[in-house]
């Protein structure tokens, strides 16, 4: 996705090193290609260009296939803060 980004390109072998699972490669780019985010080079099967509904501000969890109202509704967790040694013996 940076890539895409910077470049308006992508490297899909670079997508399938890092999946490294063919499947769940073909099943995220058959998911970019239907969201219009991609499309494959026609000189090349292993490039992608940016697709006509790619916009730079589309998010990773977006484009990972995550619903926006998933995480939109997650409560952000609560952080505690961290008991050191000193703070133990204190009343």
């Amino acid at each position: 996705m940076a890539e895409l980004k910077r470049r308006r390109a992508g490297d899909l072998n670079a997508v399938l090193t890092t999946f490294n699972d063919g499947s769940l490669c073909r099943e995220a780019v058959w998911h970019w290609l239907g969201n219009g985010w991609i499309v494959i080079a026609p000189h090349t099967p292993l490039v992608a260009l940016a697709g006509p509904k790619f916009t730079r501000d589309l998010t990773l969890r977006s484009f990972c296939g995550e619903p926006a109202e998933i995480w939109a509704e997650e409560p952000m967790p609560e952080t505690k803060p961290e008991v050191t040694g000193g703070e133990k013996g204190k009343a």
